[in-house]
């Protein structure tokens, strides 16, 4: 009973706090338009419009009138330019794609010699010159290919000699999948608004309330100190489901705006995948209330505590970076990490896989197992005196 009168009132007290809720549950609002926008925005930039042409810039164009003549009648946008120094075109800014065709052109394909165009651009701006560059290769790769096959026409030689070999590509990744390539931070995202939808509420059910002078009122309450700080525990992890759910929501009607059926790609977050996530995370929240819970403990002032959380909750992040650079694929071993299991059960819901039972039961067991002893480790430091100091 005393538990849940302290669960009641330090939910109440944080509702009423417009401060706290803001800063719990702002992530969790803005998180999933901020994340869909960026995307939206980068793949606009990086594909343009698929149906229009692409532009570029010809330097030495005279060279090969039959190669631009083939250009030309493809849907290509093409400025002709004469400069000694075309680097500088696109360097200046003036240029997004330029194509260089050296004056001895003519003269080495009339003797049958091989020629190099340059294609110069700026890889480090993301923008449509990305596809118009693959585009453009790809124009003249097959224009390359096809003058090669009539020369050894002309010399009576069969043309796939030049080809004994050929590839077929077989991509086993399904479009959902593929998906998550793009969005591959977005479990670290989820991890992320689960610690920071309680972040504030631990704090302020804690060296909040040691500063304010309204701990030791508190304590002197008949409630035992192990009910008072479950009550608190509690209260973090609805706060930090809260959010949860606030982003998952937010999700929900958010990554359709991205358009991944221009890449060839597809990602659909239904209803059941969103519960099965959510569910998932149950047992991250618990410990997410007991870590903060613990460590803001620590804390004389709530400008400490928030200094304590703040490096506390990088260390959950920091085992999804280690996966996400090393490929990690889903093993057992995994599930015993708390963050990363859940991160990496939530990425193979997104892409559609089945997730055994054996890895589901050991993700839940050992998170609840971290958080029961974090828990403890909590009503430890309660039960001290030193706890109003």
């Amino acid at each position: 009973m005393s538990f849940g009168v302290v669960l009641k009132k330090e939910c109440l007290d944080n509702i009423r706090d417009r401060r706290t809720i803001i800063s719990s549950f702002s992530l969790a609002i803005l998180g999933p338009i901020f994340f869909v926008g960026i995307m939206v925005f980068v793949l606009e930039r990086a594909l343009g419009e698929n149906d229009d042409g692409i532009a570029f810039t010809a330097v030495g164009a005279q060279h090969a009138p039959q190669l631009m003549a083939f250009l030309t009648q493809k849907d290509t946008d093409i400025e002709h330019v004469e400069t000694e120094h075309p680097v500088a075109l696109v360097k200046d800014g003036d240029h997004k794609l330029v194509l260089v065709i050296s004056p001895d052109y003519a003269e080495r394909y009339a003797q049958g010699s091989r020629n190099t165009l340059a294609l110069i651009h700026d890889s480090s701006q993301f923008s449509s010159t990305r596809r118009h560059l693959s585009i453009l290769r790809g124009y003249i790769s097959t224009y390359s290919r096809t003058i090669g096959l009539l020369r050894m026409q002309l010399r009576g030689i069969d043309p796939t000699l030049s080809r004994p070999i050929g590839t077929q590509e077989i991509d086993v990744a399904s479009p959902a999948a593929r998906a998550l390539t793009i969005l591959s931070s977005l479990p670290y995202f989820l991890v992320l608004v689960i610690f920071m939808g309680g972040f504030y509420l631990a704090i302020d059910t804690t060296a909040g309330e040691r500063e304010h002078g309204s701990l030791e009122p508190l304590l002197t309450q008949p409630v035992s100190r192990a009910q008072l700080v479950l009550g608190k525990i509690g209260a973090t992890t609805i706060f930090g489901a809260a959010s949860l759910v606030i982003f998952l929501f937010g999700l929900y009607f958010a990554v359709p705006f991205v358009p991944f059926e221009r890449i060839g790609m597809a990602l659909e977050i239904g209803a059941t995948q969103l519960v099965a996530m959510f569910l998932i995370s149950l047992p991250l929240l618990i410990f997410a209330a007991g870590l903060l819970t613990a460590v803001a403990s620590f804390a004389k002032s709530y400008k400490e505590a928030q200094t304590y959380l703040t490096m506390v909750i990088i260390v959950p992040t920091l085992p999804l970076i280690f996966a996400q650079l090393t490929n990690v694929e889903t093993s057992l071993g995994i599930m015993l990490v708390p963050s990363l299991s859940q991160a990496t059960l939530v990425a193979d819901l997104i892409k559609g896989e089945s997730i055994e039972a054996i890895h589901a039961a050991t993700s839940i067991a050992s998170t609840l197992v971290y958080g029961a002893i974090l828990s403890w480790i909590s009503i430890h430091l309660y039960e001290r005196e030193q706890i109003l100091g």
